[in-house]
């Protein structure tokens, strides 16, 4: 059993591999073409190499996540563009075993329709492949119609997100840049070049209804932005964000605040809200500051390995509860070598994270990096931790 599993995964490597060198030919083989067919081809190949352990001297898990990303958008004319975007998995090591349920996060699809599926899925390896784009969008004029699976982007801050109703992600799951998307229709007016009215609905699997609409506008150099709606989940949503400028670093915040329909009177509603500021020195270091004020007093356990592959579903629930701020400093030492160092700490459930990240641009496409996550919780005198380690090389086309 055991060389037939070894022979099952060197096959299905090679498979892989060649479906990305056939890929890689094609996109190669376009080039010349793709400005007279207005069709653009791109994507990258990213090889992510993890550890977890909570204490060192205990065994340590492992993984290793080949992934591949395809994103194709098709100028059908002046009017319409078509979109879609797809990325494969391949997941191989003991951390699919030793990890209850594991698996299954890779197969998180909040769509109406359910776009992912595990290929294969077995005790030490997963094939994985989810489509998180897919939309057809017209456009004429100050008006424009996005129909299909799309990413709504109403935050405005860097971490936490809460007037992002629509898609909910982890900040941890710092591998999936491109974020996730919703099942939607999104109807965009722009009155003017620096104001929007946008109108978008969305249905998610458990065939629930979420529909908002969002005023955005610029006023004394500030971008602000509010917004209102309902929520499937049987939430009204009331929401305001504002981005722009002071003592010339750049200020922004958002907040929603989050009540059930039914039994309006006889329950309480919850208010997330979060402030950030961030100020570029003559030096080229960069620093980031951001509070998070989460009202929402049942939040589930995040100290777990869902975090890392963006097991956020609940928009009124995107951290911990109460208070937590998030500082990080970035610099760039070299014009190819950068670093930077993250911390976050939620005070009510006495946690730290702590992220420090290196990245290497061995050539215009290809980028190696490093990054560590390591939490800490504090319960009296007693300490437990989770350590991840990461290393990652991305090579784009």
């Amino acid at each position: 059993m055991f060389y037939r599993e070894m022979n099952m995964l060197v096959l299905k490597k090679l498979i892989i591999g060649l479906i990305f060198i056939i890929l890689i030919q094609i996109d190669s083989y376009s080039q010349d073409s793709v400005k007279q067919s207005k069709i653009v081809f791109n994507g990258y190949v990213k090889d992510l190499q993890n550890v977890l352990f909570q204490n060192i001297q205990d065994d340590w898990i492992f993984s290793n996540i080949v992934h591949n990303r395809l994103n194709f958008k098709w100028l059908i004319s002046p009017s319409f563009r078509f979109a879609a975007e797809a990325r494969t998995r391949f997941v191989q090591g003991n951390m699919l075993s030793s990890l209850s349920g594991y698996n299954k996060t890779f197969e998180t699809d909040n769509g109406i329709i359910s776009l992912t599926k595990n290929i294969f899925d077995e005790k030490s390896f997963l094939l994985n492949v989810a489509v998180d784009r897919l939309w057809l969008e017209y456009s004429s004029g100050k008006f424009q119609l996005t129909l299909g699976r799309q990413r709504i982007n109403w935050g405005q801050t860097f971490v936490w997100n809460p007037n992002d109703i629509f898609n909910a992600y982890s900040y941890f799951d710092f591998d999936y840049e491109e974020r996730p998307g919703s099942d939607a229709l999104r109807i965009q007016y722009f009155p003017g070049s620096t104001s929007v009215f946008e109108v978008a609905a969305k249905v998610d699997h458990n065939k629930n209804l979420s529909a908002a609409a969002l005023y955005r506008f610029n006023k004394w150099n500030y971008d602000f932005q509010f917004l209102g709606g309902y929520i499937g989940t049987n939430n009204m949503v009331l929401g305001t964000g504002w981005a722009g400028q002071i003592l010339k670093g750049g200020f922004r915040g958002e907040a929603t605040y989050f009540h059930p329909i039914k039994n309006f009177m006889g329950t309480r509603g919850i208010l997330t809200a979060a402030i950030g500021y961030d100020y570029s020195f003559r030096n080229s270091v960069f620093l980031q500051v951001e509070a998070l004020y989460n009202g929402n007093y049942d939040s589930t356990d995040i100290y777990t390995i869902g975090l890392y592959n963006n097991n956020v579903s609940n928009t009124n629930n995107v951290f911990l509860s109460d208070f937590s701020v998030f500082v990080s400093a970035s610099y760039p030492f070299t014009p190819i070598f950068s670093g930077s160092l993250a911390g976050i700490v939620n005070f009510k459930n006495k946690m730290i994270f702590i992220l420090p990240t290196l990245n290497i641009s061995l050539k215009d496409n290809l980028d190696l990096a490093f990054t560590s996550q390591v939490l800490q919780k504090y319960s009296g005198k007693t300490k437990n931790g989770i350590y991840l380690f990461f290393a990652r090389m991305k090579w784009s086309f």
